[in-house]
């Protein structure tokens, strides 16, 4: 919910974490004397749950009325100190008054347990039992109660969940009488508190540290879903909830209590390093457990989960039995529970600075990682030989670990692939890759292919198609910039002026590696790239745009989702001009119908008049553009010829495709009426109902079939689309002939689709001629402005030439007669035969 207005930038995420726990460990500290001095600490228990259940209500209401105020507080590119404050100050005090609540809960509770059954060592049991709850919590939220009834009601159902709790409490202590007040024990065999506080403080920071680290090495093999987050969270907080629990059933006895903090500290330093090991298989290992549980969403979840527990449950099963430990150790008669918590709280607030953000680009994950034992070696209480020689044998282990350094890039490479640039950021892992044909790759957290050298045509015309469907735009804005190809097409419009918003400032470092395609983009005067969460920049920037592309957003990814909502649509619609229009990318081979359908939906909803086109003619790798503005995009016959005045434009859009109107407006799929009888009702995508948050995984998840099929599906259901739903009214003879020629087109390009799925596709010219040749010469026929099919004849043609000339020959010949309006298989024919008469 606070992502609306802070942004996805990890800066915002990890600031939240942290404003989370402080106010935990404020609220342990503060209360931790006066529950623990309370003869009725069953009130205050019920109060605190209280004041946590409205709360949560009251956030309801708050945060949408504060999102737009604090987006602009931000502003539009903050430096990292007024960001990172913000974004901390702002959850800090707005979520206070629940978290203050939260953190003196397990004092109140422990209070309780004394007057229950005089049990004064219940502090571990409670923390288990509280962290399990936290466990089944994330499981129910993630995975059931937010994917079926969105962010309002399970907010409700949480609240009634305090407010049953205080009820249930009160109701089972009822005639108690008052407890005598607490007489002050001494903290056992701890004889300085101050060193116990530090450890309490360490172990926090070394903990939490430790999570931020691995998740984000993990990142880099798991899907990085919302589910792949909650799975390791739920396994984080299962060991620690194991490991109390352990301590519990066991650590009742008298023994050296430093003694025991020094086993426990060394355990967890050493079963932390064993983890940073375990990274160095990770890609084999989530392999091999992928084939282990099997295809489908239930198999790919269990396989995250199992990654989750190698690498996380042996860790915090120790670090659970430590702070309890320690917790026990600082317990005393009026209070010490709660500092205990307060501490360790504080420490894991620390811990997302500290690790995230500043160490983590600075040394990189795995020497960020090895800090970690560091940690847990420095709190040692003893300094006997025994711990001396383990501390030792460990210290060598991480002087092991660090001088192996290519194990822990994590980067999966094809053969013959090569890592130009490789940089661990705050944000994200970002690679530029070149292949072996040296198509030059941009790589984000060794996931998403984020564009390249080899991508060139279909990422220009990602622009192209809708700066051209605007008569004369002068200010543009693109959302998401990948290798930056998309927007440095707005280059090429001599009197255009563009911004480009970009999340991850590695990918904006990353962008001078593909100059070839992008050229200099920092030396264009009429460009401009902003480092911003785009989420963000469009409720915060007061600019009118004529024209907003936004990028191919993997609506699978976590956070990728708050950029298909309504409030996110209607924010876009906010910047238009009156007659500007947005483009709104959408990768069809990443997505199924269904999530396709309700990122549809919600677009009509904010732009009634949307219509949809495809990017290009591919049926392995479908995109399709969702375009919107004020009102229905209609163009006359002679539009092309007018907007494309100038003799660089026009040469230079004939080489990517929109060689004419019937190219340009052969991309069309469907009108906004056609659209709504497609995706019919239901669900829309909103803040409070994030459905494609949680519908989008599904699909990762899953074992879809090719895109090519869900293509054809949607040509099938738009396939008898009226000329006149794009096109303007009959003015001229032209614009009468026009509608004949455009459904002409439509036809021949969903044929030509279709025979890519059928024919066979091999690299072999003389297969290719046998198979595709006379389909492709039926296409050119039915319609002459279709170029798609005429030159994929005439590259059989001249791959076929060294194989079979005379095939090669009567290819190009029946190519001329199939289309005489064209020169390119006349002049094809005069290089390759000009000594064979005509």
């Amino acid at each position: 919910m606070l992502s609306v207005s802070l942004g996805h930038e990890i800066v915002s995420v990890l600031a939240v974490v942290s404003a989370f726990f402080s106010g935990l460990a404020l609220g342990a500290w503060l209360l931790d004397c006066p529950v623990s001095k309370s003869t009725v600490p069953q009130i205050w228990y019920a109060a605190l749950e209280l004041i946590i259940g409205l709360w949560a209500l009251a956030l309801m209401f708050l945060l949408p009325n504060l999102n737009g105020f604090m987006s602009g507080l931000i502003g539009l590119a903050p430096s990292a100190l007024r960001h990172w404050s913000i974004s901390f100050l702002y959850p800090f005090f707005i979520l206070l008054p629940a978290t203050a609540a939260m953190g003196g809960t397990l004092p109140v509770m422990d209070r309780l347990f004394e007057k229950i059954d005089g049990d004064r060592n219940a502090v571990a049991g409670l923390y288990s039992t509280n962290t399990f709850g936290a466990v089944v919590g994330t499981l129910a939220v993630t995975f059931w109660l937010l994917p079926w009834l969105g962010m309002n009601r399970t907010s409700m159902i949480l609240a009634a969940g305090n407010f049953i709790g205080a009820t249930a409490l009160l109701c089972l202590v009822r005639g108690q009488s008052r407890m005598t007040a607490p007489v002050n024990i001494p903290a056992g065999n701890a004889q300085n508190r101050a060193s116990l506080y530090a450890v309490l403080f360490i172990t926090g920071l070394a903990g939490i540290g430790f999570e931020v680290l691995i998740v984000r090495a993990l990142s880099q093999i798991l899907e990085n879903t919302v589910f792949s987050f909650a799975a390791m969270l739920m396994v984080f907080l299962f060991g620690t909830a194991a490991g109390a629990a352990i301590y519990h059933r066991t650590g009742k006895g008298q023994y050296d209590r430093r003694r025991a903090i020094s086993v426990m500290l060394l355990g967890t330093a050493a079963f932390c390093l064993a983890s940073i090991y375990g990274l160095r298989y990770v890609e084999p290992l989530f392999g091999t457990l992928q084939q282990l549980f099997g295809d489908g969403v239930a198999g790919a979840v269990l396989a995250e989960l199992a990654m989750a527990l190698i690498f996380f449950l042996l860790p915090t099963l120790s670090m659970g039995a430590t702070f309890s430990h320690l917790a026990r150790c600082l317990r005393i008669g009026n209070g010490g529970v709660g500092r205990a918590l307060c501490l360790n709280t504080l420490g894991g607030a620390c811990a997302p600075l500290l690790f995230g953000v500043w160490l983590l680009p600075r040394i990189g994950v795995q020497y960020a990682l090895l800090t970690i034992p560091a940690a847990y070696f420095l709190c040692f209480p003893r300094r006997r030989l025994a711990y001396a020689a383990t501390g030792g044998i460990l210290a060598l282990a991480m002087v092991f670990l660090a001088l192996d350094s290519d194990r822990y890039r994590l980067l999966s490479l094809e053969d013959g692939d090569t890592v130009i640039s490789h940089h661990e950021g705050v944000m994200a892992s970002v690679s530029v890759v070149k292949d072996a044909r040296n198509g030059v790759h941009l790589k984000v957290n060794n996931h998403f292919q984020m564009g390249g050298t080899t991508s060139v045509f279909s990422d220009k015309r990602q622009a192209y198609l809708p700066l051209l469907l605007h008569p004369a735009p002068q200010l543009a804005l693109f959302l998401g910039l990948g290798s930056g190809t998309t927007f440095a097409a707005a280059a090429d419009f001599p009197e255009l002026k563009a911004d480009g918003v970009e999340l991850i400032p590695e990918v904006i470092a990353a962008m001078g590696h593909f100059e070839k395609a992008t050229g200099d983009l920092a030396a264009n005067k009429n460009l401009q790239i902003i480092n911003a969460d785009a989420r963000r920049y469009v409720t915060a920037t007061e600019k009118k745009y004529d024209v907003i592309v936004a990028d191919l957003f993997h609506p699978s990814r976590d956070g990728a989702g708050s950029l298909y909502t309504v409030e996110h649509f209607a924010a876009v619609r906010r910047l238009l001009t009156e007659r500007g229009l947005f483009c709104q990318w959408l990768p069809l081979y990443q997505l199924d119908l269904e999530t396709f359908k309700i990122i549809v939906r919600t677009f009509l909803h904010v732009f009634p008049a949307g219509q949809t086109f495809l990017a290009h003619y591919s049926i392995d790798q479908p995109i399709v553009g969702l375009v919107g503005g004020p009102k229905t995009l209609r163009f006359p016959e002679n539009w092309h010829r007018r907007r494309l005045a100038g003799k660089y434009l026009r040469r230079l859009m004939a080489g990517f495709g929109y060689d004419s109107i019937y190219s340009l407006l052969g991309t069309f799929v469907a009108g906004a009426d056609t659209l709504r009888r497609y995706v019919k009702d239901g669900p829309l995508n909103t803040d409070h109902f994030p459905a494609v948050l949680f519908r989008a995984p599904l699909f990762v998840y899953g074992n879809p079939k090719p895109a090519r099929h869900r293509l054809l599906t949607l040509l099938n259901a738009f396939s008898s689309q009226d000329p006149e739903t794009i096109l303007a009214e009959v003015v001229t003879e032209e614009d009468h002939v026009a509608r004949k020629r455009l459904s002409a087109y439509w036809t021949a390009r969903d044929r030509y689709l279709e025979l890519g799925t059928k024919i066979d596709r091999t690299r072999d010219a003389t297969r290719l001629y046998d198979t595709a040749s006379k389909p492709l010469l039926d296409l050119v026929r039915s319609s002459v402005d279709f170029s798609v099919a005429y030159f994929s004849v005439i590259s059989i043609a001249y791959e076929l030439y060294p194989h079979d000339r005379e095939a090669s020959y009567q290819l190009l010949r029946d190519l001329e007669r199939a289309n005489p309006m064209r020169p390119e298989a006349g002049m094809l024919r005069a290089r390759l035969f000009i000594k064979r008469p005509a």
